[in-house]
């Protein structure tokens, strides 16, 4: 009997730290390399990871990541718009060289949401690192 009670703590216990792993929150400053690799494991797992792009429209019809959002800083309504978003969602953010889109990061990860990337160095390094940009 004692066996069997020992047999289903471990179990419990067991169920408990995996549901504790799903849950985990992750907020990540990656560089270039880091990201594209992220892009790509999340595309070969037919994962959604929604790319948003934190520029101003000029700066996005200059170039932006494929399937980039833009959701510009300076717009008035930006802290609306990406609280409006699903916060159990994966996201990857940037800007043009880090500033505004670490500010957004850390926004993303005060208001709560669970799965936020950032590019460090923004559009900058992703194109330094030999990595295109779709116009």
């Amino acid at each position: 009997m004692k066996n069997i009670q020992i047999i289903l703590i471990l179990f419990i216990s067991t169920l408990s730290l995996s549901a504790a792993d799903k849950t985990k929150k992750i907020h990540q400053n990656l560089n270039a390399k880091k990201a594209k690799t992220l892009i790509e494991s999340y595309d070969k797992a037919k994962e959604k990871l929604m790319i948003i792009d934190v520029r101003t429209r000029e700066e996005y019809e200059q170039g932006h990541l494929s399937k980039a959002k833009l959701i510009d800083f300076f717009d008035d309504a930006f802290e609306k718009k990406i609280s409006a978003l699903d916060k159990k969602s994966a996201y990857l953010i940037h800007c043009q060289s880090g500033g505004r889109s670490m500010k957004a990061f850390k926004l993303m990860k005060t208001l709560g949401f669970e799965k936020v990337f950032h590019l460090d160095g923004g559009i900058l390094a992703w194109k330094s690192s030999g990595n295109r940009l779709k116009n």
